[in-house]
């Protein structure tokens, strides 16, 4: 007999080398953390046409895009060491554990520990990160990181147009390739005009099929540092929330960096009145 539970639609199901988000028993996103090459990351990510939303890799530049992995976390320069390529000499981040599972109704969380570890084997950084999705109408849905960074050492985080999130959106998708759009909560529209402002979101939409677009928007929580945050964005497909653009920041041994990013996964074009609805509404 069932028992009189309400049945999760969305599930976080753990695999030997990645998380799978499932939507009625079939991948929605995934969470890939083994066997990577140089830190976890979402792939795919598919929006409500079901299609992939993202790509790994720059459509055009293979090789030297190749650190790009759909939807990942970054940094060029923490205490001089370059978290955000390939290099030999470039630091890692290390899958420790999945320390929870949540399945709820409309929603599915897991909580990982992830260490940053420079090429010689020395851990700058404890990171706590939560991943939640959460289900809203019409197949779309958030995918919510909230993360959290606890200093192992003194850690200094550099300026850089590089980090902390980074999004390469699918070829379709793209402005240049695609005929896409970028949109942001300041009315500009573009790499042009959007490229290293402040807003508070940040939208790119465009083709998934003949007849259908698809878009991820990315929301910076008012309590982040530096909030509004600049936004590095280009026309190639390539979105990232630029925390230290402009300004550095010293975190002391034992201390705390949290962070929140919300990215909306819908269907259609850029809606401004639904993005700031649910601006608003994030808790």
């Amino acid at each position: 007999m069932m028992k009189n539970v309400q049945f999760p639609r969305i599930q976080a199901v753990p695999h030997p080398t990645r998380l799978v988000f499932q939507l009625d028993g079939a991948e929605l996103v995934s969470y890939n953390y083994l066997n990577v090459p140089s830190r976890p990351y979402l792939f795919p990510v598919i929006g409500p046409a079901g299609r992939y939303l993202t790509r790994i890799g720059h459509p055009h530049d293979p090789i030297g895009h190749r650190h790009h992995y759909s939807i990942w976390l970054a940094h060029h320069n923490i205490n001089d060491v370059d978290f955000w390529s390939e290099s030999d000499k470039a630091g890692k981040q290390i899958h420790q554990n999945f320390l929870e599972f949540e399945d709820a109704p409309d929603s599915a969380r897991m909580v990982a520990q992830v260490l940053w570890q420079t090429s010689d084997g020395k851990i700058l950084l404890n990171e706590n990160r939560q991943v939640t999705v959460r289900l809203l109408e019409s197949k779309q849905y958030f995918i919510d990181m909230d993360l959290t960074f606890k200093a192992v050492e003194d850690i200094y985080f550099g300026k850089t147009n590089f980090g902390l999130l980074g999004v390469r959106v699918a070829k379709t998708i793209g402005v240049l390739d695609g005929g896409g759009n970028i949109t942001n909560s300041e009315g500009d529209i573009d790499e042009e005009r959007v490229f290293l402002k402040r807003a508070r979101w940040c939208d790119y939409s465009g083709p998934v099929t003949p007849t259908e677009w698809n878009g991820i928007t990315i929301f910076d929580h008012p309590s982040n540092y530096d909030h509004p945050v600049h936004w590095h964005v280009r026309d190639d497909g390539w979105m990232c929330p630029s925390l230290f653009f402009e300004n550095t920041l010293t975190l002391p041994a034992g201390q705390e960096l949290r962070l929140k990013y919300r990215l909306f996964v819908h269907a259609g074009v850029a809606d401004v009145e639904q993005i700031e609805k649910y601006y608003h509404i994030w808790p």
